[in-house]
């Protein structure tokens, strides 16, 4: 039995005449973590949002051994799939509490997914009352990687994690997703902290001008220099 996750074919994204993604093949394994890079406007944001069916796409998308082409969000949340967008997008006047609500599924138990989330992520206990909006940017970052968790995922897509933390809040955010790893969590993460998460990724993915330029394993690219010339337009 292959212990493939997620696999992506021919996945092609356009804004109108625009082509953001050019038919990239993806693979997932359980329990494994893979990194995207490239630089801004490379396609990394757009492959996640199709993954998850934020936006229409050409191609395929499998996930254990289902076929999740085209299907709406909800099925794919429903099916063990959950991201965590880029900025976190929390609704700042909302509590933590209720933006934790927003990532559970209709039927779930939420007392138990509350208990287990808080196990993992103590801060937001003495949160749990408080605006999101009134948190600071480490803290936000738990609340959205929480509301991403509500669904109890199999894999979980990041975009960019680090962004806008200090570099002490950023430590701290990847000691949680090493914690979460632990779990056998399969994650994506895009990062534009290149060094940072090769060294956390099992495999990774670079992207240039919306098509995948390297690949491998990520301690090979990080003793590599190709993936100076993918961030430099060279590859």
């Amino acid at each position: 039995m292959s212990d493939t996750l997620l696999t992506t074919t021919g996945l092609a994204v356009s804004y109108g005449a625009v082509k953001a993604v050019r038919g990239s093949d993806l693979e997932v394994k359980e329990g494994e973590v893979v990194a995207l890079l490239g630089p801004n406007g490379a396609g990394k944001s757009s492959t996640l949002r199709a993954i998850v069916g934020l936006i229409k796409y050409q191609g395929s998308v499998t996930f254990a051994g289902e076929d999740l082409t085209g299907a709406p969000t909800e099925r794919i949340v429903s099916m063990g799939i959950s991201m965590v967008p880029e900025g976190r997008r929390l609704f700042p006047q909302l509590t933590v509490r209720e933006n934790l609500l927003l990532g559970a599924p209709r039927k779930a138990k939420i007392d138990a997914l509350f208990d287990e989330l808080l196990e993992k992520l103590p801060i937001l206990r003495e949160r749990l009352n408080q605006q999101a909006g009134t948190l600071s940017g480490g803290e936000q970052q738990q609340v959205a990687l929480a509301r991403a968790l509500m669904s109890k995922p199999r894999l979980l897509l990041i975009d960019e994690p680090s962004l806008g933390l200090a570099p002490t809040i950023v430590d701290a955010v990847y000691q949680i997703l090493a914690d979460l790893r632990k779990t056998g969590l399969a994650m994506v993460i895009v990062e534009q902290e290149v060094m940072r998460v090769l060294k956390f990724a099992d495999r990774a993915y670079a992207m240039t001008t919306g098509q995948i330029a390297l690949q491998g394993r990520a301690e090979d690219l990080l003793a590599s220099n190709e993936i100076k010339k993918v961030y430099l337009g060279g590859a």
